[in-house]
């Protein structure tokens, strides 16, 4: 059985040494209990600029202004492929308030938190960003 493959735009919000990060659910159908940067399914209408931010939006309750850089990475589920899209970007209005579970997380606590696999190349960018 052929498995389909998915598109999943990530939000890397960083801000002044910070990045957003929310946890998932402990019954999540999908990584439940991880940490996670806001994301989620690339629509057939929109870029995946545009699904990293309505997802962000949605998510996390904060606009943001999607940069120049990314990262993708495969990742396999039980039914399907995923093609996961990082794209770094910055908060509209860093003040705003944020949507639960997420938060400004300080760079140099990433490695104490547990995203799923086709994360770590990501938190690894951003460590060593920040000179961690």
């Amino acid at each position: 059985m052929n498995k389909a493959i998915r598109t999943i735009a990530v939000a890397v919000v960083v801000h002044d040494g910070r990045v957003l990060v929310g946890r998932r659910p402990p019954d999540a159908a999908e990584a439940p209990g991880l940490d996670e940067f806001p994301g989620g399914k690339v629509e057939a209408h929109e870029t995946s600029a545009e699904a990293a931010a309505r997802e962000c939006l949605e998510e996390a309750g904060i606009s943001i202004e999607v940069g120049s850089r990314s990262f993708s990475a495969i990742s396999t589920q039980a039914h399907s492929h995923l093609l996961v899209i990082f794209l770094w970007a910055t908060p509209v209005d860093p003040a705003a308030a944020l949507r639960p579970p997420f938060e400004w997380i300080p760079l140099a606590q990433l490695p104490k938190l547990e995203f799923p696999a086709a994360n770590a190349a990501v938190v690894a960018m951003l460590l060593e960003d920040q000179g961690g």
